[in-house]
């Protein structure tokens, strides 16, 4: 096992036994919030050092789209099911970074009880339910609002980050709460960065553990590269991975998320700027996490200059504009049932084409994307 391994192991085995009852809540109003930076603290080798024993409240904005980044759809992924996580970066002036939240339908099988410890598909879906929208309104949340984090259970260190989550255990007790705070409240401005920011001349990560220079400083949050290319778009698509470079030699991973505009648009010509997510999914823990950052961007919506998070929904043909062309597309596909992709109108990314995704694109048509 690695480190990690082990590290993760110790914090179930000391957590699971104790969660108390949702009865036993503690008083979210009056507990205060953990900041960011010091929920992702690491040492000098990338472990998380934060304590993960008591439940945490945290505040910040929603960065992404959950179904532009992981697939919900039950039983989509061979050995997690269905996936569901929203990226949420720090709200306060003091404060830095942000937070991924995670849940996954088969958590069992890290603990040895799959399937009793994990969610049914009727389980799950009523999950991704009581996960999207504020409890108290019953709101649909969207990138851009700011919420507040009620973690239970306060989550696990994960190759190189700290996450929010239930810590594997499907005990309602565990449940982590997304509570609105303010609806629209505006997806944060990029912090405008370069490749020599975050490694150095020999394109090795600049790794600090007090993260106030190099990669992990950015960790969680929105960035903004510009001026930049594409070694190869061989794997441009929906949840490809990719190199990307500058004029210095420095490269850095980026990896497409589920976006139709993946799917429907060209890669832009370079040099282009991209607008992303600075994540870190580092695969070797045997030189600690120091490695393994990433830029992971949603969607495009096809402008040819910036690869920007967004799409442009009902936009199959990839012009700017949802039209009569984009009506017909959509309808030439109706009913299939298997397979189907953005391209086809299977705007909800579910491998169909149906009643909703008509739906979505009624409900934009005759908009314009750029």
């Amino acid at each position: 096992m690695t480190r990690l391994d082990f590290r993760q192991l110790a914090v179930l085995a000391a957590f699971i036994p104790v969660i108390p009852a949702r009865g036993d809540d503690p008083d979210w109003p009056a507990m205060p919030y953990t900041p960011h930076a010091d929920y992702q603290a690491v040492d000098e080798d990338g472990f998380g050092t934060f304590p993960l024993t008591d439940p945490v409240k945290m505040r910040g904005v929603i960065l992404n789209d959950p179904t532009d980044m992981l697939n919900p759809v039950p039983g989509s992924d061979p050995f997690m099911g269905g996936q569901w996580q929203i990226y949420v970066q720090a709200a306060e002036p003091d404060d830095f970074g942000g937070t991924a939240c995670w849940m996954g339908q088969n958590i069992g099988k890290l603990n040895g009880t799959h399937p009793e410890g994990s969610y049914t598909d009727e389980e799950w879906l009523a999950e991704l339910d009581r996960l999207s929208h504020d409890p108290n309104s019953g709101y649909a949340f969207l990138r851009g609002d700011l919420i507040e984090i009620r973690a239970r259970a306060p989550g696990l260190a994960f190759r190189g980050k700290t996450n929010i989550n239930e810590q594997h255990s499907n005990n309602p007790a565990a449940d982590f709460d997304v509570c609105l705070l303010e609806a629209d409240y505006g997806v944060p401005t990029p912090e405008l960065i370069t490749l020599s920011d975050i490694k150095d001349p020999n394109d090795v990560f600049i790794f600090d553990p007090e993260r106030l220079v190099g990669a992990e400083h950015y960790q969680g949050s929105l960035v903004r590269v510009n001026d930049v290319s594409f070694v190869s778009t061989d794997d441009w698509g929906p949840e490809g991975e990719l190199l990307l470079a500058d004029d210095t030699g420095r490269t850095m991973p980026v990896k497409l998320g589920r976006g139709c505009g993946f799917d429907i648009c060209d890669p832009p010509p370079p040099p282009f700027d991209i607008i992303a997510i600075f994540d870190q999914e580092d695969l070797n823990s045997d030189d600690g996490y120091v490695d393994g950052y990433r830029l992971w961007v949603m969607n495009y919506d096809g402008n040819g200059e910036v690869i920007n998070g967004e799409g442009c929904i009902g936009d199959l043909d990839g012009d700017g504009d949802v039209d009569l062309a984009d009506l017909a597309q959509l309808l030439g596909h109706y009913g299939a049932t298997s397979g189907a992709t953005c391209g086809d109108g299977d705007l909800d990314r579910d491998g169909d084409v149906d009643l909703a995704d008509l739906a979505g694109l009624l409900g934009v048509y005759g908009t314009s994307c750029w």
